[in-house]
């Protein structure tokens, strides 16, 4: 898709973009998993590689459910407070977001064997895991004295006749006056000056959600099998508006406004082993393989253009044919496979004190591929240019937990490294999460308590084109994320 950034560094992906959909950016956002659903494993770093008996582990590693000893039924409603801070052309900006969630809703069943040594028991487990949190507000602003959005639509539009601009794009900027064939009929001039005052304002929404079928078992109380399969549902929905004035009046040009809406939703389907192993009573080693998830997407793409002049001329536009008739929103589908998970962990059992639990995870995100479907795009370059930018990352989660009789007090921290290859823009880009809670534990029935913060520091463009002045710099923005999450627990 000719709507790539040149250099995939511009973005850290997970977040946003000005590009069309389809991208490696839009590729790795999808392929990023964060674990810890309920308020126990969020509290503990979401460390359960190794532990089980939590409904968390049936997302990362489903041999945990041969931990169980009795049925279980939980809930886990969240709420979540983002703030963003930027930092663009040295003018601040913030924004924040609130959301209500439910992330985890899950039920595990225990048949006992009767049996005291052997299989001593086959355990199934169904419910929902949110995988991933897309909610998200984002302001940037600052006076661009080398670069205007006006240039972007210029470089892609150079060279072709007005009835061939990509309609969602360039031909908007044409119809506004924003650029126009003053001298040739297929090279184009802009009316907006440098030294624009821009404001870009980016609102995100949505998740990737897992239900988890997962069956498993309990071998002489020292082994614990388990397979999971998973039926993910994604959704995601990116609103953008970027906007320039002319506050100094250069010329006659005033203000436009470009707005884009873009969604992608879609299903797919994960497979997941894992083991946990107790060689002695205080020790558990844990290990779980995800195999690639195969999306099945649709994109919907709309946009629209508004421009204002000193003379009192107003423009609008919204995507035409080339004979004036709208078009409505632009609709893809592909598929995307997502890279194979591997993690493993190890647990200490400190009795009725506690435990101690660490995990290690490895993705390769160079290895996610975009498919063509519908006879379009076949992705080829994307994909290679996935091989080139993109890298295995090592992931670290630590948690521990001090029981006093039936209250357990909980910490933990995850440190997920940036996907991007050495030499990228945010190659830096680390993602960590600090977390803590309690809980109270009775025969029948639990609750806990748990609080995460997490952090993300990237420099993103608001637009980026082949030449771009070194001067534009771009914005660097801090993201910090506060989740509050209760679990509701009944034994049976």
């Amino acid at each position: 898709m000719k709507r790539r950034f040149l250099i995939i560094a511009a973005v850290l992906v997970g977040l946003f973009s000005t590009t069309s959909a389809q991208t490696e950016l839009d590729a790795l956002r999808l392929s990023q998993l964060f674990y810890g659903s309920t308020a126990r494993s969020m509290s503990m770093g979401g460390a359960f590689t190794a532990l089980g008996g939590d409904f968390a582990t049936l997302g990362l590693n489903p041999g945990g459910i041969g931990i169980y000893r009795a049925g279980e039924f939980s809930i886990t409603p969240v709420f979540n407070f983002q703030k963003s801070e930027s930092i663009y052309m040295g003018t601040p900006g913030d924004d924040f977001k609130y959301s209500f969630t439910v992330d985890n809703l899950g039920f595990v069943g225990v048949l006992n064997s009767g049996n005291d040594r052997g299989w001593i028991s086959t355990n199934f487990g169904v419910g929902f895991n949110k995988l991933n949190n897309f909610n998200r507000n984002v302001v940037m602003q600052g006076v661009n004295d080398f670069a205007s959005m006006s240039d972007y639509f210029l470089y892609w539009a150079d060279g072709t006749f007005p009835e061939n601009l990509d309609p969602y794009w360039e031909r908007l900027a044409f119809d506004t006056y924003i650029i126009d064939t003053i001298s040739f009929p297929n090279f184009y001039e802009t009316y907006v000056p440098l030294g624009t005052t821009q404001v870009q304002t980016l609102n995100t929404s949505g998740g990737i959600n897992e239900w988890s079928f997962t069956l498993g078992g309990n071998y002489d109380n020292k082994l614990f099998l388990g397979a999971s399969l998973g039926i993910i549902t994604v959704r995601y929905v990116e609103r953008s508006s970027h906007t320039e004035t002319d506050v100094a009046d250069y010329n006659d040009f005033q203000q436009f406004v470009f707005n884009r809406r873009v969604s992608t939703k879609g299903t797919g389907f994960s497979f997941k082993l894992g083991a946990i192993y107790r060689p002695i009573q205080a020790l558990r080693l844990g290990a779980s393989v995800h195999l690639p998830i195969f999306y099945s997407l649709t994109d919907e793409e709309s946009s629209s253009m508004k421009s204002w002049f000193d003379t009192g001329e107003y423009y609008s536009a919204v995507p035409t044919t080339s004979t004036g008739n709208p078009m409505g929103r632009r609709i893809k589908e592909f598929g995307l496979s997502t890279p194979l998970r591997f993690n493993t962990g190890a647990a200490l059992i400190l009795g009725r004190l506690g435990l101690v639990s660490l995990d290690y995870e490895l993705v390769d995100y160079s290895t996610i591929r975009l498919r063509e479907t519908d006879g379009g795009d076949s992705f080829t370059g994307t994909n290679n240019l996935m091989s080139d930018v993109y890298r295995p990352i090592h992931n670290l989660r630590i948690g521990g937990e001090l029981k006093l009789n039936n209250i357990a007090f909980r910490g933990g921290y995850g440190l997920y490294q940036s996907p991007y290859a050495s030499g990228q823009m945010n190659d830096n880009s680390s993602y960590s999460v600090l977390s803590a809670g309690f809980g109270i534990r009775e025969s029948n029935f639990f609750l806990d308590f748990g609080y995460a913060m997490s952090s993300l520091e990237e420099r993103f463009y608001p637009f980026y084109f082949e030449g771009m002045p070194i001067g534009s710099l771009p914005s660097e923005n801090t993201y910090n994320n506060n989740s509050f999450k209760v679990t509701f627990g009944f034994r049976f």
